[in-house]
This record gives structure tokens, sequence and C-alpha cells, in this order.
């Protein structure tokens, strides 16, 4: 009993451990199983207006400026709305200290600021760093010997770009200092003698002061990367002291894009604890894969990476500004850029992640599309203009295993024959299908190797129909316009065929001209009789200026001689562009015809219809809609279109 007292009590304390083992286990393997790409794209689902928050680029201080002035025509065709850039109060020659007095010559920073605006971008001022003559220590990180130096030449900086007697700038952006926390950059913190808080206090200060200024934005800390007790101590001072704070900004290195994500929550949650800035914009001001002066930045796993990051963070952020434009001058320069310097080899030569923002700039307009079915590594991000819709793909993998054929599904769309045009931005191959959608969809495989990216474009050619209110007058009621020069509606075998007996209805609407008096045949249906003779049933509306009647019957198409089986109904009721509804039948001793509520007109006659495999209604300018089309005793077809050319 005692052993078996132990054995429980054994049992009791590891089968828990074994529980929890297991449920490690399960947590990994599901951790390890990567989730394929299944695209979807609603293209009636829009999410609001796009915010293309990656048409925003920053510049280093790798060289003396004007660094931009040969990559201008290259940055244009990315679609910049800002371009950053720091170093301007230490690289810029902007001051010129007399013992007390203080002037500010903005020539050379003028240049830089003119090749911005030239590629059709604003400047984003990191406002970095001291200049060596408000310093005691000839230091460019160092504090100023007094604080009233810093406020004045902020105040400077904004009213000579903001100012309207100046450069007269809307919108521009003030972020004060850049990376402050690192000792590169100062080892500022949020106390001591180095107190970025007095930093941030003196150059909102300055910016408040300026005169005659257009609307502009100024914040920080631009810190090297989320830390929680820097946005805390940092927007409880801002707070606590009532100042001016615009903006939120910082940077981030990753090779993971749900860093950037885990980010925003997190800075987004801190922020909400101070009501009056809870709902400033979030700016980050720096960010890309790999910090380090790598290779890794010059390959197709940072464009798709890029691509990828994008489609993680959307519109959570105002600005997101990659770094960096172009590279520094060789051999030591840094890595970061798009595109390679001009003393490079090969020079000003765009590289893999230049593309992947050249194809984002396709979808800088129009409003965003819900997209579903997203996978582990395949990301999307997809735009709806002028019934065109543009779409990326990028499938990001560091290891480089990855590849998928990802389904793409277009839904949401009008019959109608559509252009697919698919471009490998990275590898600049491509090309078109034609496709025709019917029921409203279309879907496309389309192969992605690892750290790819596709660039998509679906546009209508020709729509197959077009759609008005329906019968009934609901809103999601929608029927079908047959119009001139349009494509008939036709019913062919096997969900057609033609029996001894059978009845179509269905609501019309009339669209016709009235001083149209042209024969017009509405439907018909060829068949051969048991003997083989063509034949067909059709219904034709006949006009003249002061009558319009429909004529239902049966007519032998082998022979022009012979005269046509038929009943007629009187019509003018149908000219007054409402809807109706038309009834017309046959069995093997009769055919008749209804219109509305009228009464059945009928024609005693002997008929033999079978082997017909085909029904076309033509385009005679007028709506149907709750389409029926009973054969035998069966119904066979019954449409209520509801915008749709196959329901």
């Amino acid at each position: 009993m005692r052993k078996n007292l132990i054995y429980i009590i054994l049992a009791t304390i590891s089968l828990p451990l074994v529980i929890f083992a297991g449920n490690q286990i399960v947590g990994l393997i599901s951790r390890a199983a990567p989730q394929p790409a299944n695209i979807i794209i609603d293209t009636k689902n829009s999410t609001g207006v796009l915010n293309p928050s990656w048409e925003a680029f920053a510049q280093g201080g790798e060289e003396p400026p004007p660094m931009l002035t040969r990559v201008v025509t290259q940055l244009r065709t990315l679609k910049p709305r800002y371009v950053r850039i720091d170093h301007i109060y230490d690289s810029y020659s902007i001051i010129q200290k007399n013992g007390n007095n203080i002037v500010y010559d903005f020539s050379r920073l003028d240049q830089t600021v003119n090749d911005i605006l030239d590629a059709g971008a604003l400047p984003f001022f990191s406002l970095s760093y001291m200049p060596r003559e408000l310093t005691g220590t000839n230091s460019v990180i160092d504090t100023p010997v007094n604080w009233d130096y810093w406020k004045n030449l902020v105040q400077a900086t904004v009213e000579h770009y903001s100012g309207k007697k100046f450069r007269n700038l809307n919108n521009v952006y003030y972020e004060v200092w850049n990376e402050p926390e690192l000792p590169q950059f100062g080892n500022w913190s949020l106390s001591g003698n180095k107190d970025y808080r007095m930093l941030y206090y003196y150059a909102q200060a300055g910016a408040v002061l300026a005169q005659d200024v257009n609307k502009f934005y100024i914040g920080g800390p631009a810190v090297g990367s989320y830390y929680p007790s820097w946005v805390n101590s940092f927007l409880s001072y801002i707070s606590q002291n009532n100042l001016r704070l615009d903006f939120y900004s910082w940077h981030r290195y990753t090779k993971r894009s749900s860093d950037y994500v885990s980010d925003i929550k997190n800075i987004r949650g801190n922020i909400s604890n101070f009501p009056k800035y809870k709902d400033i914009p979030l700016i980050l001001s720096e960010w890309g894969l790999d910090s380090a002066n790598s290779e890794m930045n010059n390959t197709d796993a940072t464009a798709a990476f890029s691509v990828n990051t994008i489609a993680e963070i959307g519109d959570k952020v105002d600005l997101a500004f990659a770094f960096e434009i172009k590279d520094g001058p060789p051999p030591g320069g840094g890595k970061w850029g798009l595109i390679t310097h001009e003393n490079g080899n090969p020079p000003l030569s765009p590289k893999p992640r230049f593309k992947a923002f050249e194809a984002l700039a396709n979808l800088d307009r129009g409003n965003k599309v819900y997209i579903s079915g997203q996978g582990t590594f395949v990301k999307a991000i997809a735009t709806n203009d002028a019934n065109t819709i543009r779409v990326i793909l990028s499938n990001y993998d560091l290891t480089s295993n990855n590849t998928e054929n990802v389904p793409v599904t277009f839904t949401g769309l009008s019959p109608s024959s559509y252009n697919l045009k698919y471009k490998y931005p990275l590898t600049q191959s491509g090309g078109n299908y034609e496709i025709t959608s019917t029921n409203g969809a279309i879907t496309k495989n389309i192969p992605m190797p690892p750290n790819s990216i596709v660039y998509l474009e679906l546009s209508p050619i020709s729509p197959l129909a077009t759609f008005i209110p329906g019968a009934s007058g609901k809103p999601d009621d929608e029927a079908l316009v047959l119009q001139k020069n349009s494509d008939p509606l036709v019913f062919s075998s096997p969900e057609f065929h033609i029996l001894p007996s059978g009845k179509i209805s269905f609501d019309i609407k009339p669209l016709w001209d009235k001083n149209d008096t042209d024969p017009k045949i509405i439907f018909e249906a060829p068949f051969a009789t048991e003997s083989g003779t063509l034949q067909k049933i059709f219904l034709r509306k006949e006009s003249s200026p002061s009558f319009s009647q429909l004529t239902f019957g049966i007519e032998n198409t082998s022979s022009l001689s012979s005269n046509p089986t038929t009943v007629t109904l009187p019509a003018n009721t149908l000219q007054d562009g409402s809807w109706h509804r038309i009834t017309v039948g046959w069995d093997p001793n009769q055919i008749y015809m209804f219109l509305d509520d009228t009464e059945k007109i009928q024609l005693p006659v002997t008929t033999d219809i079978r082997n017909g495999r085909i029904v076309t209604f033509y385009p005679v300018n007028d709506a149907i809609d709750n389409l029926s089309i009973v054969l035998g005793k069966e119904q066979l077809i019954g449409w209520t279109f509801g915008g749709r050319v196959d329901r």
C-alpha cells in the first residue's frame, strides 16, 4: 500500500509536467509550420483612402553636401513625399558667430532643400547636431553654452523654411535630434547633465516663437529603437509642461517585419496614458533590415522584406523613412543606399530595394482594398483606383527556402473581360493574361520564388454586361441590360435542352427608342422535329407609330415560303419604360402567351418541339430580370441576376 501510495504521488506530480511539456511541443510544432498564402482581394471592400506612408526616404550625412543632386531624377520615380536629412547644423555652415553676435546662413542647406523639392518631396529636418560654435567643447554632440542659442537657432530655421517671407513651405517637419541615446550622437538621457528633455524644451520653444509661418510640425525624440522608458518619461515631461509635440518618432532595424507592428502597438499603448497626446501621429523616421554596414542591404531579401514590412504596418504610421537613398562614398561608405554612390561600381545603380519601392510607387493612389489569406512568408497590398486594381505581393524568407505557387483571387468584379498584367520587379520579367469573369471573380496562380516581388494590375477590357435596378426595386436586386452592341444572353446544352412542353417567363423593361419601328427578336430557340425539319420558337416585338405588339410562335426555317404559327398580343404598354411580365409556353396541342395580368392568348395547334440545344436572348435595348425556363415539369433555369450573368 505504501509503495502504491508512492506511485500515486509520483504520478500526481509528474502528470502536470507531462501535460506542460506536451503543450510546449504542440506550440513549437504549430509555430514551426508555415502557413501558405491564399490571397483573396475583395475589390468592393474598401478600407479607406490610402496613405502611402512608404513614400518617405532618409539620407545620412556620410559626405559633404550637396549629396542628392546626382540622384534627383531617380528619386523622383519613387514619388517621395518627404526626404529626411540630418547633420543640418554641423555640415552646412549655418552658424557664423562673432562674439555674442550670431548670423545665420542657410544658403548651403537651401541647395539640398532645392534638390528635395526637385524630386517632388518636402524636407523633413532632423535638427542635428549642435553647431561647434555654440558649445564650449567644439563637439557637435554636446550641450550649448547657452540654451537660448539653441532656441534661437531652431526659431530661425523654422522661420526660414516655413516662413511666408522666405522659403514659404507648407507642412515641413522638424524633428529634434537623431538617435540621442547612442554614444556617437551624444549619449543623451532623460535626466542628468545631458538631458534630452532640455534639448527638446528649447527646440520647441524656438519653434513656437517663429513668426509669420505656415503650418509645420515639431516632434521627436528619434530614438534608435522602441524604449518604453523613453516613451513614458518623455511624454510625462511633455504632458506636465504642456509642451508642443506634433508627432512621436523612433527608429528600428530588424529582420522581422512583425517587430514594427509590436513597436507601433506598444508605443500607441504607452502614449494613450497621456490623453492630450494619445492620437498624435507616429513616425518611423529610419527603418531597415540591417543597421550594420552590410552586403545584406544589397540583396533581394532586403527588397522583399521592405514590401512585407509595408504590408504589415500599413497606415499605422504616418510616415516610414527608408534609410537611405544613396550609398556613402566608397570604399568605406555605407551600403544602406537604395542607389549606389556615383563613385561606386557600378555608379548610381538602382539596387533591389530601389526596385521594390519603385513597384510600391504604383500603389500611391486610390483606396485600400481588403485582403485576406496572407501567409507566413507571403504578404500583399492592394488598391482600387478608377476600376484598376493594383497589387504587390512579396515572399520574404531570409533562409531563401520558401517557394509558393500563390492563388490570387479577385472578388467583387463586374462581368467583363480583364487584362491581368504581372511583373517581377527584381528580374524585370513579366507579361499579361486576358481573363473573362462571368461570376464576379478571377483566380490566377502566381509563382513566387524565395525573396521575390510581384506587381499585379487588373483592369477591365470590355464589359460583358450592364445592370440596372431590378424589377423588385430592392437595393440588392439588379437586372441585366441587353443593350445594342452588347453580347446576347445565351443558354445551351446541357443547361438548356428544349422539350415538347415548356414555358419561358421573365420581367422586361423596354429601353428602346419609341420612334424605332424595326421589328426586334427578343429571343429564339431553334430545334428539329422528329422528322428532321428545322424550326424555331421565337418572341418578336413589332411596332409602328400607332401600335405595338408581341408575337410568339413557331417558324419553319427550312422553308422560307411557309407561314409561321403565331399568337399576338397588343403591347402598347411596353412603351412606358416600366417593368412588365411576359410568359410564353407550348405543349403538343397549343402555344400561348400573356402579358402582365392580361388574359392568356392561346392557339390550338399540333406541335412537335424537340431536339433543341440553345436559346438566345438578343440585345434589343431592354432589361430582363427574374428569368424562368421550365421544360417539361422541371425548372431548368431560374435567374435573378443580382449584378451577375451566371445566376
